[in-house]
């Protein structure tokens, strides 16, 4: 009896741009909201949206692009960075101290760092 062989999946290039993009886009929206809600004036306000909305889409691209060549547990501390990083520059933008900015990106970078190393580990042969 013969097995049937199962086709691999094949991701375009598509979602490997698209994601980052999108995800850009909205924290750089995002990004700008609390820099208006802060007070900047609308230059300023466009121009931390733009480069914020930049910086996370290229990270966020280089980190798709080369997370299969790392070990998982190096792959889940780039997540934890990216995310907790992200999470505390938000907070920072907010108004609040310098403190609590690090705090929160500490405890989500750890999170972060859980739920990725768990998920890698369970779905790595």
């Amino acid at each position: 009896m013969a097995h049937a062989t199962v086709p691999e999946r094949h991701h375009g290039t598509t979602l490997g741009i698209a994601l980052p993009a999108v995800i850009g886009v909205i924290y750089g929206l995002y990004t700008s909201f609390i820099a208006r809600m802060s007070g900047e004036s609308a230059g300023a306000q466009f121009a931390i949206g733009l480069i914020s909305c930049l910086v996370i889409a290229g990270l966020c691209y280089a980190l798709g692009r080369y997370q299969h060549s790392l070990p998982r547990e190096l792959r889940a501390v780039a997540y934890a960075a990216l995310v907790g990083c992200s999470v505390g520059y938000l907070n920072s933008l907010s108004g609040d101290s310098i403190l609590t900015s690090v705090v929160l990106s500490v405890i989500i970078a750890a999170a972060t760092f859980c739920v990725m190393f768990y998920t890698f580990y369970v779905h790595e042969e």
